[in-house]
């Protein structure tokens, strides 16, 4: 069953086509990863998904309903929750604060100003619990802007879970992070994701080959293939659409 279908998307800056005609189907329960070279247009790609672009023409779909060029906030109340390239937290409220305003709306609090929230037992238990999930716990009352690096990745994890999303995104999710770090970012993704659908774009080809079940290429705009993890890894036309970066992708190897 596909929960996320793109249908002949194109994406024109001006003159310029940056997503060209792509097709693609995203699978209930999957664990999607989109890979290419700097510039194929990934970032893109989540943005037009996501709300924050409006397609040039084409259809996106999640669960049979059109989506395309509607408010991102309009889509992330369907179900579908994404993270950035570049950290987006609420730097200056609690990590705590951070995770409960995520659950807001999916607990039907969004714009009920007069309720406090701190008498919101189930709301602030449930908070707490996810924060347990994350590793955070015992920083929940630390400013989310003074966390560690890493820290701040896997509490935005942990906001995009809290909105009640079926369907998560996450953009280059451990970039900047040391070995260690994407060891211990792998985990969590794997179990705060478990019985969800994925879709990722991401640079290390260690952390995609382990997470995926399976990956599409993207290369100037269009998906070049679409394929299991070791059909992807053997094909020579990825290989040459990568060049240098070829003999990385074969070995499962990105330093990039």
């Amino acid at each position: 069953m596909s929960v996320l279908s793109l249908h002949n998307v194109t994406k024109s800056f001006g003159k310029t086509e940056i997503i060209r005609n792509v097709n693609l189907d995203i699978q209930l329960g999957e664990r999607h990863a989109i890979i290419g070279p700097n510039g194929a247009g990934k970032s893109t790609l989540f943005h037009l998904i996501s709300g924050k672009y409006q397609v040039s023409s084409g259809r996106i779909t999640y669960r049979d309903k059109e989506i395309q060029n509607q408010s991102p906030f309009v889509i992330a109340r369907m179900g579908l929750a994404r993270s950035f390239q570049v950290t987006n937290i609420f730097p200056r409220l609690s990590v705590f604060e951070n995770v409960r305003c995520g659950m807001l709306w999916e607990q039907g609090l969004g714009y009920s100003f007069w309720q406090l929230l701190g008498r919101q037992t189930a709301l602030n238990e449930r908070a707490m619990n996810l924060l347990e999930e994350i590793n955070l716990a015992d920083r929940a009352d630390f400013p989310a802007g003074e966390l560690a690096y890493a820290q701040q990745r896997a509490l935005e994890l942990g906001v995009a879970i809290a909105s009640g999303a079926d369907l998560i995104m996450l953009d280059e999710p451990v970039a900047g992070m040391s070995l260690s770090e994407a060891e211990a970012a792998v985990s969590l993704i794997r179990k705060i994701t478990e019985g969800k659908t994925l879709v990722m774009v991401e640079h290390d080809m260690n952390i995609v080959f382990d997470i995926a079940d399976k990956i599409s290429v993207l290369v100037y705009g269009e998906i070049i293939a679409n394929d299991s993890p070791e059909t992807i890894r053997a094909n020579p036309r990825v290989q040459e659409a990568y060049l240098g970066e070829a003999a990385l992708i074969d070995s499962g190897r990105d330093d990039a």
